[in-house]
């Protein structure tokens, strides 16, 4: 199977708004699950079930784009080179860019949302791709803390105050942590709980359900 081509809008976002997500979605990759084979003897067949991945980090030119905590992005494309994308996430920014996209970023996002299998967003990510008209007779959230905004400045969204939420290709999470969530679920409805919990357990985390309730894990977490 051709390796999944992942990209990540380079924009100001909040850094756990991208890495967590990201983190959680490389746990199950095969590299990753061939290293839980090694630590589980009832992981032996998983290296093989995971899924190979390759990001492309998008920026509107090759210059670093400044992240919180002025943590730099290099842009491994820009919006004029990048290659055709499976799937695409876009993490929140401060309201005085969601407010006034660069058109750049605007004119990638409705040229590319036809061809991605799923189009994912975290915090007020959801924000950003709501300006753009790609929400707009769609159900989402956004960050749980500017939702009464988001029904303001666009009332053609049906926004509600969930985890996240899945309408056709889109994908939305609140917070950062219920992005995490959200990409755990996305691994457990495509590859698997058991692929989902070995990779989950090398970072030690527990996701959490649509509704903020932890998930009953199948192995649990601690090697005795």
């Amino acid at each position: 199977m051709a390796p999944i081509q992942f990209g990540i809008l380079c924009i100001p976002f909040q850094m756990l708004d991208v890495v967590g997500p990201l983190d959680i979605l490389l746990s199950s990759t095969k590299s990753n699950l061939k290293f839980a084979e090694q630590i589980d003897e009832n992981a032996s067949d998983f290296g093989d079930r995971g899924y190979d991945i390759e990001i492309h980090y998008i920026g509107a030119t090759m210059e670093p784009v400044a992240a919180t905590g002025d943590c730099k992005i290099q842009p491994s494309t820009t919006c004029a080179t990048c290659p055709k994308l499976d799937y695409l996430l876009v993490g929140g920014p401060l309201p005085d860019f969601f407010l006034n996209i660069p058109p750049v970023y605007a004119e990638f996002m409705r040229d590319r949302a036809e061809e991605l299998k799923a189009f994912f967003t975290t915090c007020t990510g959801g924000m950003v791709v709501a300006m753009t008209g790609l929400l707009d007779g769609k159900t989402a959230t956004t960050n749980h803390q500017i939702l009464p905004m988001a029904k303001k400045l666009k009332p053609e969204v049906n926004w509600v105050a969930e985890q996240w939420v899945v309408d056709g290709k889109f994908w939305t999470a609140g917070g950062a942590c219920a992005g995490m969530d959200m990409f755990a679920h996305w691994i457990k409805e495509n590859h698997g709980q058991d692929i989902g919990e070995a990779g989950w357990a090398t970072l030690d985390y527990e996701p959490r359900d649509i509704k903020g309730k932890l998930i009953e894990l199948k192995t649990g977490l601690r090697v005795n």
